[in-house]
């Protein structure tokens, strides 16, 4: 009986442990950065927000690491693009029409078909989130509406 409550104990915090959430953990992984954050820019962070200003470490801590980084110049210089993607897979099923050869009874080739379903799944990036950083702070926030 020992034996069982204790691995429910271990179970249980397990279980809780990955109902933490990401910022969470990023805030955990680095406290004295996020102390140094406003209080306004904190309860963003706790949330998985940015806003205009917001330095790389903010937006970091809030979001994780982008999945692409991207430079880009314009008349004003030269900044930086990061953008956050999800990946959505689209499955469809193609009829495939098949053909094989085969003797019959009597012994001449005749030729039969077959339409088989074949499934096609490929996976779509599409970004969700752009932050235009300049001289290191966001000053775009680009959001995909759902």
């Amino acid at each position: 009986m020992k034996k069982l409550f204790a691995y429910a104990a271990v179970l249980a915090v397990l279980v809780v442990s990955g109902c933490v959430s990401t910022q969470a953990r990023r805030i955990e992984r680095d406290p004295g950065l996020f102390a140094s954050f406003p209080a306004e820019v904190q309860a963003k962070v706790r949330t998985g927000d940015v806003d205009i200003g917001f330095t790389r470490d903010m937006a970091r801590m809030a979001l994780g690491n982008p999945d692409h980084i991207r430079t880009r110049k314009t008349d004003a210089g030269q900044g930086e693009v990061w953008i956050y993607t999800r990946a959505n897979t689209i499955s469809h099923y193609e009829p495939m029409d098949t053909g094989y050869w085969y003797r019959d009874r009597n012994g001449h080739m005749r030729r039969s078909y077959e339409t088989h379903w074949v499934e096609h799944s490929f996976t779509e990036e599409y970004p969700t989130m752009r932050l235009e950083f300049d001289d290191g702070k966001i000053k775009a926030v680009e959001r995909l509406k759902p």
